[in-house]
């Protein structure tokens, strides 16, 4: 296939690493806006009112947040040129003799990686396991082991421990009503649906042997710990086998050891660590096949596709990420490894989920889920805009919103009073899933786009609201901590789920800790999401921006998950960019690996032509 002309390349290049720095820069410059320039009294900030009422006072935050990062994104161009070729080390002298012995130890074999990750973070394995269950965990357990009929006749705000999922979620009726006549199932595909059946498997077995959930969430909590050590202890060796500086080996062990947030999150009887360990590994074996001098053996596909499925089934857009990959693919000399060990588990756990679905044992995720970015848009104009409906307008929309309701309850940090999820506490009347009907969603996208063309400053304001904190190193974030609450309260079937009294007071303690951490801004680097996106970010763009061969390959899967952050339902939400904290060291290893293939047979010439056109 024929390469990119250099010039071309490298118009393309900067061009996109530009963008994505302006992105970094905007957001910034947004979140510094919103804390120093936002009125008094008023619930939110809006970009263009701010830059309206102090354009010169904006005009300054701008030069003075652009100044560092492209002082840093020029920096990270010359490191990740100059690792071109590779990285060397200086030999070690006096103690870092013992410091590159010991890398090169661990490195050598990946369940050593995996025993000193294990050592470093047992502080917070012994004061946090196990990972108390969240609602949406608790919601897969209830989904599994009760049926519709036990809550027949439930008001629609009953207790926690007597709400439907499809109630607390909440799901269209229309879907329920679609599945077969005399169904009692409240299986969905709200969260992942393979991943509620393994999730409610193992609280069915711990209740029959034990009575018990607390069995099984030990078991899960472990297993999601012992997983992420598996996986992160493969990954670095993996990687290390071509990084030959003990240096930059040692850094990346350094980056991803002294983030707590991994080991914390990694006990999480959730959904996104398993995501994001899955996706660690995965980076890893893909450099593997396109590092490799010779072409990988069966251990690489069986291990491949293993760590696919489980990326495929862990979280609703994980086949998407597999599939672009697989599709990126196509353009190098690995089509078919791609499209087998990646391509193919994306598809079977996709293709399995809709015929499940169609077949009416499953009842598919709500469309509502994937509409949170154009609520949000017509929540804030309609508040901002009372009269910006028409007559028309307004009837066709009331039949899937209550209008009054979603304006009153708009909530720019999430979309989830909007569609009447979250916490009880917060939840609203104001989607009317137990009346709206399928073609009703016709009308939605139209009038956000007429609004959009109408009031093109709102829609402005609202996408900075909607998105702009993912990528603002100094926002506090949402749910950054892992999705639990020492107040919540649980039971399924008449077994508790939460509070977990085991480890019960350490584990309400390390929260406390770090929620004070959190608040004191020289120690919230350590625990921000934020932070870790931002300087990831910087680092590929950089590695873009100078042609590192295959720097598009490892940015494409985090590309496509900042943009699925900006659609999610949180406007900051730390479990949506919690690949960006776990991959951070990975990606500096990924970027140490020196661009030219160490095949024998291949040209000197043909190497170096690879290596400036990023073919």
């Amino acid at each position: 296939m024929r390469r990119l002309p250099p010039f071309l390349s490298t118009v393309l290049g900067w061009t996109v690493a530009v963008v994505a720095v302006a992105l970094v820069v905007l957001a910034t410059t947004a979140g510094f806006v919103e804390r120093l320039l936002r009125p008094d009294g008023a619930p939110y900030s809006l970009v263009t009112r701010e830059v309206g009422d102090h354009p010169l006072a904006v005009l300054a935050i701008l030069v003075v947040v652009a100044v560092p990062y492209v002082v840093a994104f020029r920096w990270l161009c010359a490191r990740t040129a100059a690792w071109r070729d590779g990285v060397a080390a200086p030999t070690p002298t006096g103690r870092w003799v013992r410091v590159a012995g010991f890398v090169d130890h661990v490195f050598a074999r990946w369940y050593r990686v995996a025993a000193v990750l294990a050592v470093v973070w047992l502080p917070f394995y012994l004061t946090s396991f196990p990972g108390q269950p969240s609602p949406d965990a608790a919601n897969m357990f209830t989904e599994f082991l009760q049926r519709r009929s036990d809550f027949a006749g439930a008001p629609p705000l009953a207790p926690a421990d007597l709400t439907a999922p499809y109630v607390d979620y909440p799901t269209s009726t229309y879907l329920m009503d679609a599945m077969p006549p005399g169904s009692d199932s409240m299986w969905s595909n709200h969260h992942p649906l393979f991943l509620m059946i393994g999730y409610g498997s193992i609280c069915w077995v711990s209740i029959q042997l034990f009575g018990s959930l607390v069995p099984a969430i030990v078991l899960i909590s472990a297993a999601s710990a012992v997983f992420t050590l598996v996986a992160f202890g493969r990954a670095l060796t993996l990687l290390g086998r071509h990084v030959s500086s003990w240096w930059h080996r040692g850094l990346a062990l350094a980056l991803t050891l002294l983030s707590p947030l991994i080991a914390l999150w990694s006990m999480a009887e959730h959904k996104n660590q398993l995501f994001c360990a899955a996706f660690v590994w995965w980076l890893a074996l893909l450099a593997r096949l396109v590092h490799s001098p010779e072409p990988v053996g069966r251990r690489w596909y069986a291990e491949t596709v293993a760590v696919s499925l489980v990326m495929a089934v862990s979280v609703q857009f994980g086949w998407i990420v597999l599939v672009a990959q697989a599709l990126a693919l196509l353009v190098t000399r690995h089509r078919v490894a791609g499209l087998v060990a990646i391509g193919v588990p994306a598809v079977l756990v996709y293709a399995s989920i809709a015929l499940v679905t169609a077949g009416g044992a499953a009842v598919p995720s709500d469309p509502v889920e994937t509409k949170g970015t154009q609520m949000q848009l017509l929540a804030l104009t309609l508040r901002e805009h009372p009269d910006a409906l028409t007559d028309q307008e307004r009837a066709d929309l009331s039949r899937i919103f209550d209008l009054d309701v979603m304006v009153d309850v708009f909530d720019p940090s999430s979309s989830d009073p909007l569609k009447s999820t979250g916490p009880l506490e917060r939840k609203s009347a104001s989607f009317r899933y137990e009346t709206v009907q399928p073609e009703d969603w016709e009308v939605l996208n139209p009038i956000v786009l007429r609004l959009a063309k109408e009031y093109p400053a709102t829609f402005v304001d609202g996408l900075f609201l909607k998105s702009y904190r993912y990528l603002d190193p100094f926002d506090e974030g949402t749910d950054w901590y892992p999705p639990w609450s020492p107040g919540y309260e649980r039971s399924v079937d008449g077994y508790q789920v939460a509070p977990v009294d085991l480890n019960a007071t350490l584990r309400g303690t390390t929260r406390d800790v770090a929620r004070s951490c959190y608040s004191s801004f020289p120690c919230r680097p350590t625990l921000s999401h934020g932070v870790r996106t931002v300087a990831l970010v910087l680092l590929l763009a950089a590695a873009i921006a100078v042609r590192r061969r295959y720097a598009w390959l490892w940015a494409l899967p985090f590309a496509l998950q900042l943009g699925i952050a900006g659609v999610s339902p949180l406007s900051a939400g730390g479990r949506y960019v919690l690949a960006f904290t776990y991959a951070l060291g990975i990606v500096v290893l990924l970027l140490a690996t020196g661009d030219r293939s160490s095949d024998p047979t291949r040209p000197a010439a043909a190497e170096r032509d690879a290596a400036t056109t990023g073919g």
